[in-house]
């Protein structure tokens, strides 16, 4: 029932991940829809980066509270690299 549950899940997340970013990036779609795309992602982004918080506090090796910061950061500055980029290609 587990695996069953973490499937449907993932289909969801992942439909909806590449729906926004395949919509942000689409000349076809209005601008209200891109913009609302590149906010359901940032609040992924986030609920990933209040998840990594929350394993960083539960653990207390700081090794791993370092590795997850990075990956967060990461995250977050390829996500604005992509939003930045798609909105610069918008404004030519």
């Amino acid at each position: 029932m587990e695996l069953l549950i973490e499937l449907i899940v993932e289909f969801i997340f992942e439909g909806l991940l590449e729906g926004a970013i395949e919509g942000m990036g689409a000349k076809k779609v209005p601008m209200p829809l891109r913009i609302l795309a590149a906010v359901v992602l940032f609040v992924l982004l986030i609920g990933v980066g209040v998840s990594f918080v929350f394993l960083g506090m539960s653990n207390d090796r700081v090794v791993f509270r370092v590795l997850l910061g990075v990956v967060f950061v990461g995250l977050l500055g390829g996500l604005t690299w992509k939003v930045c980029k798609v909105f610069r290609k918008r404004r030519q």
